[in-house]
């Protein structure tokens, strides 16, 4: 008797053919249109090459302190001669880091070594070195 009245529910409640045609026509349409929408390869910003006039690329075995993309701008920092250099992040090597600078500061780069690579900091600078007696030690 319950299998019977069971029965008569689902007859009821089921929908025809034609109605799970149309879902999943419209699943499969919806699909293929966020797909066009969405889909396809990703279109890279253009990056800046060193063949812009006064520029070189200079290859280093730098420190990373942070991971970079592709044409960001960076600031190359040597904490003892208190250097620091502007440049633009061109590739990652396993041994070096590939950067594009001005002629004038390619010179500075390849003189010292120790070289640290942080992201552009505007108002970076240096800690004033204490001279004479009073002075702290800072660890």
């Amino acid at each position: 008797m319950i299998s019977k009245l069971a029965g008569a529910l689902l007859k009821k409640n089921t929908k025809t053919k034609v109605w799970w045609v149309k879902l999943g026509l419209c699943l499969v349409l919806s699909n293929l249109f966020f797909f066009i929408l969405f889909g396809g390869e990703e279109i890279k910003s253009p990056v800046l090459t060193s063949a812009i006039k006064g520029s070189v690329d200079v290859q280093l075995a730098a420190t990373h302190l942070t991971p970079f993309e592709e044409g960001k701008r960076v600031l190359l920092v040597h904490r003892r001669s208190r250097k620091r250099v502007e440049g633009q992040f061109k590739a990652l090597n396993e041994t070096h880091t590939t950067l594009t600078v001005s002629e004038e500061n390619a010179v500075i780069l390849l003189s010292h070594e120790n070289w640290e690579i942080l992201p552009y900091l505007k108002d970076f600078r240096f800690h004033e070195i204490a001279r004479g007696e009073s002075y702290e030690i800072h660890y």
